[in-house]
């Protein structure tokens, strides 16, 4: 029962009672037990394997306000500010570590008719919501933002604040910081059963012992809906394993981050000169046993989108391949929220493997709408009865970059 995270001396989490439980040790669960610490709750996150061992430490560490669902806006811009100065959260040496980069662009490219098409579509759309930081870009544009890309791009999409950050070292940043500020972490522990006792806490089984609560958060990522059954809540989720590929180093020639509008491309120059490469390639989940596989096939489509965006690019060789395990819900955004059977648990997962660059401002609006009673507006969208509520299913406009 000794976490891996706990100060010497302290009470073991399962010996006593916490204000909160959380259950997920990845950045969502880390993020909140960092601010409910902070402001004096005693807190214990569950984890079923290592803290930010699955989506939140091995996706594209995009951080960006381009392509976000207009829902998710007001919670990005305040993450925005909160990654500038993460030193204030995580310490100096988490931020260091983390190695943020703002101001470096994300760009969205249309390489044909229709995309091109769908991105002016765009641009007019938020700039009718009031939304002014994606700005259209025409061929000549992108080709000089973009040196070697291939002359039959059209244009696109740029959003200048945006950037990336190193995301192992940022979830491993909030985990140590929420640690520092007392949060209880217990790696390692698996999650058996969830039951309101007659007295109204919560009671929490896992195969190390029993833990109780007044207050719990459901953080499980890609086993969120499973947490939710423990308590007879149906929460709609596909559990994906979403794919990344490193390649050998080559020569610097791109700054920003390049993603797809209608194809499966996404991809940085890390500082060494390595493309990291994503784009939403589904691999295999095996949630049993918490881990994920390749499908080789399917990498073909990410490096074949690859390389028709930049020809020069066809020598270059793939070193390695991994995935990650995420949650996707109906309409492409996460469930956040507290339940509407249970008082006292909290659903926040889903994040359809675009919730790093939120997972700050998620953190810092759900410790204080817990703190305060009261749920932040930000909030509302995320609901998790949003679809029985009869919401449209389809958000639209996301895609599957980190």
């Amino acid at each position: 029962m000794t976490s891996l995270m706990r100060q010497a001396g302290s009470t073991p989490m399962f010996e006593r009672r916490q204000d909160v439980i959380i259950i997920g040790g990845g950045l969502q669960g880390c993020a909140i037990a960092l601010f409910l610490a902070r402001a004096g709750r005693s807190v214990g996150v569950i984890e079923r394997t290592v803290a930010g061992r699955h989506a939140s430490g091995v996706n594209a560490g995009g951080l960006r306000l381009l392509l976000r669902d207009h829902r998710e806006y007001p919670i990005a811009v305040r993450a925005m500010e909160i990654w500038s100065g993460l030193e204030e959260f995580v310490g100096r040496a988490g931020a260091k570590a983390s190695e943020v980069r703002l101001r470096t662009s994300q760009i969205a490219i249309a390489m044909d008719s229709n995309e091109m098409s769908w991105a002016e579509d765009r641009a007019r759309d938020m700039g009718r919501r009031g939304i002014l930081n994606e700005r259209l870009l025409d061929g000549r544009e992108v080709r000089r933002l973009l040196p070697g890309i291939s002359s039959r791009v059209l244009g696109g999409l740029i959003s200048e604040p945006d950037g990336h950050a190193n995301p192992a070292n940022a979830a491993r940043a909030f985990r140590m910081a929420a640690a520092a500020a007392g949060a209880h972490i217990e790696e390692g522990c698996r999650v058996q059963g969830l039951e309101r006792t007659g007295s109204g806490l919560w009671r929490v089984e896992t195969d190390r012992g029993t833990a109780e609560a007044e207050i719990v958060i459901n953080c499980a990522g890609a086993w969120g809906a499973g947490v939710a059954r423990l308590v007879d809540e149906t929460l709609s989720l596909e559990a994906m394993a979403l794919s990344m590929m490193v390649t050998s180093r080559v020569e610097h020639f791109v700054t920003p981050v390049v993603i797809g509008i209608d194809r499966p491309l996404s991809f940085k120059q890390s500082a060494a000169g390595s493309l990291v490469i994503g784009g939403g390639i589904a691999g295999k989940p095996c949630l049993d046993e918490a881990t994920s596989f390749t499908i080789m096939d399917r990498m073909v489509s990410s490096a074949a989108a690859t390389i028709d965006a930049f020809p020069c690019l066809s020598d270059v060789p793939v070193l390695r391949t991994w995935t990650g395990l995420e949650g996707v819900t109906p309409d492409g955004i996460p469930y956040i929220g507290p339940s509407v059977r249970h008082p006292g648990l909290w659903h926040v997962f889903g994040f359809c493997g675009h919730g790093f660059q939120l997972s700050p401002a998620v953190g810092e609006i759900v410790a204080t709408s817990i703190l305060s009673g009261e749920r932040d507006a930000r909030l509302l969208p995320f609901s998790v009865d949003r679809f029985k509520a009869g919401q449209p299913v389809r958000g639209g406009g996301d895609d599957a970059a980190a």
